[in-house]
């Protein structure tokens, strides 16, 4: 089954606001993503559970960025939350 990627409005304006090779590089992890869950690759992305005000969510480290997001398992969706800077993303 083929996972699905859905962003928030703030996720989606987060991303929109970044530059063009930050966008690629956050979109070919989300696809690198979704092929690991979905079975069609063996590379591990940088997921972590979080805890604390974000416990039951997970986030992708991709370079300077943390995406914070949700998964839906039984109906393969990823939820994008938040797309921020290390530094802000856990404020």
């Amino acid at each position: 089954m083929t996972y699905t990627v859905e962003l928030t409005n703030i996720a989606d304006k987060q991303l929109k606001k970044l530059n063009k090779k930050q966008q690629d590089r956050i979109n070919e992890a989300l696809i690198n993503l979704c092929e690991f869950f979905e079975g069609k690759s063996s590379k591990k992305p940088d997921v972590k559970v979080l805890s604390g005000k974000y416990r039951g969510l997970l986030r992708m480290r991709v370079g300077e960025y943390r995406i914070i997001f949700s998964m839906n398992a039984a109906r393969y969706i990823i939820l994008i939350i938040q797309i921020v800077p290390r530094g802000k993303a856990y404020k």
